[in-house]
């Protein structure tokens, strides 16, 4: 185990979240700064997703968000939106061959205007990792909260019309069960990079009592101590 993880762990003043989520923002301004293509910036962002991952498993978080693409995503350049697609296409094979035993990988987001080449390489990667006992791992493609509750809106009036719903029975409880997060708690601590002070549509409706956490620093240069400071912020900061 990492020993800053130990140290963090051997704090018994901290509790850990139990679903954190991450708004990986400031790739494309990265590269810019340091005089790359925004691609380049992307591509280094996938780094800090592999090292946040495994941290927040040690430190036995139950689940972890990484919210990638956005529906509002889709109107950046050509050259960048299909970088990016093949980009997570090489992602979600690394997920499958490196998750082991201790990671599920989940996609929650819009897959109808997907490649039909990037859905296969989801369903293999939730497939092969379904059975893992361990985090679950989220990646937020093509996901947008608003359309999330759009979509769970038509899918409870659809199983009203059909006669396997009553609209007597509809609560928070059971609006919960028709979104992509069914079955997981709600969001804890967000966390957000690049100095943007906003969720930008994620997880509007997970993030009721959820605590948000700021850095100015872009996502590819996201470590360890980051996660640190935003758990601690998470103990101290009462509502």
């Amino acid at each position: 185990m990492n020993g800053l993880i130990k140290d963090l762990l051997d704090d018994n003043r901290i509790k850990i979240p139990n679903h954190i989520a991450i708004i990986c923002d400031g790739n494309g301004r990265w590269a810019k700064k340091k005089g790359f293509p925004r691609t380049f910036g992307h591509r280094a962002g996938t780094k800090p997703i592999e090292n946040i991952t495994r941290c927040c498993s040690e430190l036995g978080v139950e689940v972890l968000t990484f919210y990638v693409f956005s529906t509002e995503n889709w109107s950046r350049s050509d050259e960048e939106v299909n970088f990016l697609m093949k980009l997570f296409m090489e992602f979600f094979v690394k997920l499958r061959n490196e998750a082991g035993e201790n990671i599920r990988v989940r996609h929650i987001g819009i897959r109808d205007n997907l490649s039909s080449e990037l859905i296969n390489e989801i369903k293999k990667t939730e497939n092969s990792t379904e059975n893992n006992s361990g985090m679950i791992l989220n990646i937020a493609l093509n996901y947008g909260s608003r359309s999330e509750i759009a979509d769970a809106a038509k899918n409870i009036m659809h199983d009203i019309d059909t006669g396997s719903l009553s609209a007597d029975k509809i609560n928070e409880e059971l609006i919960s069960k028709y979104m992509f997060t069914s079955g997981l708690p709600d969001v804890d601590l967000i966390i957000r990079t690049s100095g943007e002070m906003r969720i930008s549509n994620f997880l509007l409706w997970q993030s009721e009592k959820a605590k948000l956490w700021f850095t100015n620093d872009f996502w590819p240069d996201f470590k360890y101590d980051h996660l640190k400071n935003a758990i601690k912020y998470y103990n101290v900061i009462k509502y």
